[in-house]
């Protein structure tokens, strides 16, 4: 896979969930049980939110009465399936943040990554680049679809199915959504662009194991829905500084979380203009504490 330069400040969660849970194997046919819904990848945003903020984990400092829209923008894989939802985080009515979570409970924990201040894109825009070209490319082609997906983790793009009418051949015009450049539709190495399926790497680790991290995920997200409701807070409304007080103060444990001991190299989208002079945190310690210890937010 392609390695890519960053151009966002952001926080990985690569870590291994504690807690062995028996968990049913899964076929074809009982796949789509494990979809997640947009309104349970919501409360599960905004919980790691105020989590992140509870903790002083760096960079949440301003995050303190920020609010999470509850309608989020549908990523797909590149293989056509609903890979995770991105929210905005708004404060005083600017961006000021994006957070993912996994749409289906097969691919791992439900967190994906936090963007600090991201740079914006226009959807828009690149739908219709894709759209264009792929009229100009196949002109008695069908347009089946085109959508946002994720191309090359974390590139994202714009791609159009086209199909020839003649053939019956399908062919992807892809569009990244931030130089609006067309992207070979191939297999992407490490010095050439092109496209891999983060679904399909995801299921590496095998359906069981990844069921068992959604598991955890979801425990964690119960212990701070219930730590926020008792003090009659709700978990879906803007963060404030009142609630996640509530939430580290009632905790057993307190952890403090710095720059230092999370400093990381991090990967993302290559934009020359936009990449300079951004460091990358990745939360692998706060995140495997909170998981293996869910009890400290009772």
């Amino acid at each position: 896979m392609a390695i890519k330069e960053f151009g966002t400040r952001t926080l990985l969660f690569a870590v291994l969930l504690a807690g062995m849970v028996m968990i049913p194997s899964v076929n074809a046919e009982t796949e789509n049980n494990y979809s997640v819904t947009s309104e349970e990848a919501f409360k599960h945003a905004n919980a790691y939110v105020i989590n992140f903020i509870a903790a002083n984990a760096p960079n949440f400092e301003n995050w303190t009465g920020a609010s999470i829209d509850p309608k989020p923008l549908e990523l797909y894989d590149i293989n056509g399936q609903k890979l995770f939802y991105q929210f905005s985080v708004y404060k005083n009515g600017n961006i000021i943040g994006t957070i993912d979570i996994f749409a289906n409970k097969t691919l791992g924990h439900s967190f994906n990554d936090i963007t600090f201040d991201p740079y914006q894109f226009n959807r828009t825009e690149a739908m219709e680049k894709s759209i264009e070209i792929a009229k100009n490319e196949y002109p008695a082609g069908e347009i089946r679809s085109t959508m946002m997906v994720v191309y090359s983790y974390p590139c994202i793009g714009a791609v159009t199915v086209v199909k020839d009418k003649t053939t019956g051949d399908e062919h992807r015009i892809i569009v990244d959504v931030y130089t609006l450049d067309v992207i070979p539709d191939r297999p992407a190495t490490e010095t050439q662009p092109g496209v891999w399926s983060m679904y399909e790497h995801r299921l590496r680790n095998g359906v069981e194991g990844n069921l068992r991290e959604w598991q955890a995920s979801e425990q964690l997200i119960r212990s701070i829905e219930q730590q926020v409701t008792k003090n009659g807070t709700n978990v879906i409304v803007p963060i404030t500084e009142e609630k996640t007080e509530k939430v580290s103060n009632d905790s057993a444990t307190t952890s403090t979380v710095t720059d230092d001991t999370l400093k990381v190299p991090s990967h993302g989208q290559k934009i020359s203009s936009l990449s300079g002079g951004i460091k990358g945190i990745q939360m692998i310690a706060l995140a495997k504490y909170y998981i293996a210890n869910p009890n400290i937010h009772l």
